[in-house]
């Protein structure tokens, strides 16, 4: 653990249960006692923040009553956001939990729960520069500078999506709105939910241009305790208390009823599935491997079939997928760094038991509303809407 994350530790860990504790006066119960570590970064509205030096918001209140429902004590331990990917690595906790964006770089230091909200990357202007930068790609231009939380997935859409202007890091994401404010920045990137924060008089919004996944991230070795706060995110969206909760912290905007969570669950965890093939394939060709491999296909499938309580359903969704991973493979430019092959197989093998719980639960719906769905989340370089469009189909009718 770093110095700056020990520090952290000791400012920040804040024992959810002993509210539980506080309450079990009242209760039948005895208190929970089993701890849950629950790591959060504390500057990321309105998932986690800090109010008067106690942390707050929706993931806060979420951690909160899944410790109280799966009867542990939960211990918020704050980890800073470039620190994320190499603690999960470290297992320096239980679960992440404070809108993390579901990321194949991520996948592949841990493993991510069901997704539970969407929001779009967007960025905020200055109101009297509405006809300098009239729309997103305004802003990709050298000499524009552009504010963004340094280490967090808004730094990797900054960068992607204004390749030419001045992305400008900022250790505390608290203080990216002031840099804008202050002119030392022309835009501020953030997110539909983080802006509800931020957006105040003199400010304007540009986008959203991303559609992007939160989850809880474990690390990777946390396959039964993931298949718990799993089971409890369904119930939690089958009884309404969590799409209540979105709409509370995020905005009406944010409500899906439990047949959309399902579906954005399935739409995310495709992308993010695919998302890693440009790195198997570079993977495969420093192997000498061929990128087609009709045996370790064979595997896949056998294996999400032993996992499947719709088998003959799932096999079908995979035999698609495999497909559609074998034309990104043969036609994506090779990364920059790839990890090995057995490491990127073990995170898509993570990937593979969480998709496949979300498939069995499946409901009922049409092929123009998977479509929809998959474009959205889907946006692996090498997939086209054909594919996209016969993939639907099968989610349909297999």
């Amino acid at each position: 653990m770093t110095k700056g994350v020990r520090c952290g530790v000791a400012l920040l860990v804040f024992v959810l249960g002993a509210a539980a504790c506080g309450r079990s006066a009242l209760e039948p119960a005895a208190a929970p006692a089993e701890p849950l570590r629950v790591a959060t970064s504390g500057d990321y509205a309105p998932f986690t923040t800090l109010r008067d030096g106690v942390p707050a918001g929706m993931d806060v209140e979420v951690a909160e009553r899944l410790g109280r429902d799966l009867r542990l004590r939960v211990e918020l331990v704050h980890v800073a956001w470039p620190d994320l990917v190499a603690a999960t690595q470290r297992g320096e906790f239980d679960v992440a939990m404070g809108g993390i964006t579901m990321r194949a770089d991520r996948a592949l230091a841990g493993r991510y729960t069901r997704p539970y909200a969407t929001v779009g990357a967007v960025a905020l202007i200055r109101s009297g520069d509405t006809r300098r930068f009239a729309g997103a790609a305004d802003l990709d231009r050298p000499g524009v500078r552009i504010a963004v939380n340094a280490g967090g997935h808004l730094e990797h859409v900054a960068r992607a999506a204004f390749p030419h202007a001045a992305v400008e890091p900022v250790a505390d994401n608290r203080a990216v709105p002031q840099r804008l404010l202050d002119g030392h920045a022309d835009a501020a990137v953030t997110d539909t939910a983080e802006v509800r924060d931020w957006l105040g008089p003199g400010l304007q919004m540009v986008g959203p241009f991303s559609h992007d996944h939160k989850a809880y991230l474990l690390p990777a070795a946390n396959d039964a305790l993931a298949a718990r706060l799993d089971a409890w995110l369904v119930a939690r969206e089958a009884d309404g208390w969590l799409d209540a909760e979105r709409v509370r912290w995020m905005g009406p905007q944010a409500h899906m009823d439990p047949a959309t969570a399902t579906r954005e669950a399935v739409a995310a965890l495709v992308g993010l599935r695919l998302d890693p093939m440009p790195s198997v394939a570079a993977a495969k060709r420093a192997a000498g491997q061929p990128i087609e491999d009709r045996a370790q296909e064979a595997r896949v499938i056998e294996r999400v079939r032993r996992l499947s309580a719709t088998p003959d359903r799932t096999a079908a969704v995979y035999g698609q997928l495999i497909e559609m991973a074998k034309t990104v493979q043969q036609n994506a430019p090779p990364p920059a760094q790839s990890a090995s092959l057995a490491e990127l197989r073990d995170a898509i093998t993570r990937v593979d038991a969480q998709l496949v719980r979300e498939l069995d639960r499946l409901p009922p719906t049409s092929t123009e509303v998977w479509h929809t769905a998959l474009q959205r989340s889907v946006t692996t370089p090498g997939v086209s809407d054909e594919d996209l469009n016969h993939l639907a189909e099968v989610l349909v009718h297999p």
